[in-house]
């Protein structure tokens, strides 16, 4: 099962961007910018929009936890919440906007800012909260303009995962440190009897096809915008899709269906694969399904020679429309706080935004998550997925982000109807991204 929010950092961007093209929303009835720094009470009922927080554990966290401790610093502000999932977090804001009634505060996606700032729809953070406990890499997903419109509450990573005992049985001791060497681990770890794959070595069927894509992408070098412009179907991300393609139609480590983003047990917890193209977001789901194997995994980068994972995010930002900004803005910077960060990243498996939240979990005796000792590397990612974000205008179309997903499903990746009538799609990616 993949509790990913899919299109973390650029689906959704995309579409969000085209739903507010769509809506006129380019030039007006965005609502306008408060050009000045004054302040007011922190006062009136708001709404906040998360697609975080999700099922019953992170329902009672948000609303018998943490917005009753918001209360008891801010007692005139009452809070309404409004769940939903990334999927349809697009629509959810385009349709506020295009009401007239968007929530008060909201929280976005890594990329999201920078379109919907250069709209006037969100509310610069004034006057500027403190920030020193941010990575500053992590802060420029934040800004646009020079302008602070939200703040980081937790961070994702994709990353290798492997487990030890099936490796150790293999005679391996040491996960993969090259490509080279996770492809010739993963034909080596793949268990077939009679034709029947009864264990992958490399699992990239249960991550987003689209991040999954770009993890490897990235580890052959790649970058999904150069200055602005698509560069993710150069030689590189050929060469990508080339080795994903070979994995599964010559090296044979991977059949289409073995598993899906929607499996009810993950095949690195079930022992049905010995490493795989992982979200840290796996690992609650791991303890609560699989509690057994969890001294057995341990994560790898696909590339070395670099030190960062492919990151995104969740900030929370305030809406230019607020009625009641003062009292959103008190909301947002409760949310981007330590111990909220720390708090909503047990809670999903994520990556705590605050550099700080580390040696608040320490203190506390709390876990940060399995990647934890990954964050000070993780700053260094966001801007490989953010080739967008200089150039607004360039977010009016979605049509870039599906070519990306276009590609990877053209080569027949995980598709069960490899046998198809269109001949050319046995030729592999270089048909995909002619």
């Amino acid at each position: 099962m993949d509790r990913t929010p899919v299109g973390f950092s650029r689906r959704s961007l995309l579409t969000a961007g085209a739903g507010l093209t769509a809506l006129g929303l380019a030039g007006c009835g965005a609502g306008s910018q408060p050009g000045s720094a004054e302040t007011g009470p922190a006062e009136g009922s708001i709404a906040l929009l998360t697609p975080i927080f999700d099922g019953t554990d992170g329902k009672h966290l948000l609303e018998s936890v943490l917005l009753p401790k918001f209360r008891q610093q801010y007692p005139k502000v009452t809070v309404s919440v409004d769940y939903t999932t990334y999927d349809k977090l697009d629509a959810k804001i385009t349709t506020g906007l295009a009401g007239g009634a968007p929530p008060d505060v909201l929280m976005l996606g890594v990329g999201w800012v920078e379109p919907f700032a250069a709209r006037n729809v969100l509310r610069e953070l004034t006057p500027a909260p403190s920030t020193g406990t941010y990575a500053a890499d992590i802060l420029d997903s934040c800004r646009y303009g020079g302008k602070l419109y939200a703040l980081p509450v937790m961070l994702d990573s994709r990353m290798g995962l492997y487990r030890k005992d099936l490796l150790g049985k293999a005679g391996l001791t040491q996960p993969p440190s090259t490509l080279d060497e996770i492809r010739q681990y993963a034909v080596q770890l793949t268990d077939r009897q009679g034709g029947r794959l009864n264990r992958t070595g490399l699992d990239f069927l249960s991550l987003d096809t689209r991040q999954m894509f770009e993890t490897v992408l990235f580890a052959f070098g790649g970058a999904l915008f150069t200055a602005g412009k698509p560069t993710f179907q150069d030689e590189r991300g050929v060469a990508a899709l080339q080795w994903l393609t070979d994995l599964q139609r010559k090296d044979k480590v991977i059949d289409a269906g073995f598993s899906s983003t929607t499996t009810t047990s993950l095949p690195i917890a079930d022992g049905r694969a010995a490493m795989a193209v992982a979200h840290n977001n796996w690992w609650p789901t791991i303890l609560k399904t699989h509690p057994e194997t969890k001294d057995q995994l341990a994560p790898f980068l696909f590339d070395q020679s670099k030190p960062s994972i492919f990151a995104g995010g969740t900030l929370v930002s305030v809406s230019a429309q607020s009625q009641h900004p003062w009292a959103a803005q008190a909301l947002a910077r409760y949310l981007g706080s330590a111990d909220v960060s720390l708090a909503a990243s047990q809670q999903r498996g994520n990556v705590p935004a605050q550099l700080s939240s580390f040696g608040l979990a320490v203190r506390e005796g709390r876990s940060a998550g399995p990647v934890r000792p990954v964050q000070p590397e993780i700053r260094s990612a966001r801007g490989r997925d953010a080739g967008l974000a200089a150039d607004p205008q360039r977010v009016q179309s979605g049509r870039t982000s599906r070519i990306a997903r276009a590609a990877v499903a053209e080569t027949g990746i995980g598709r069960v109807g490899e046998n198809s009538h269109r001949r050319d799609r046995q030729r592999g990616p270089e048909i995909a991204v002619r």
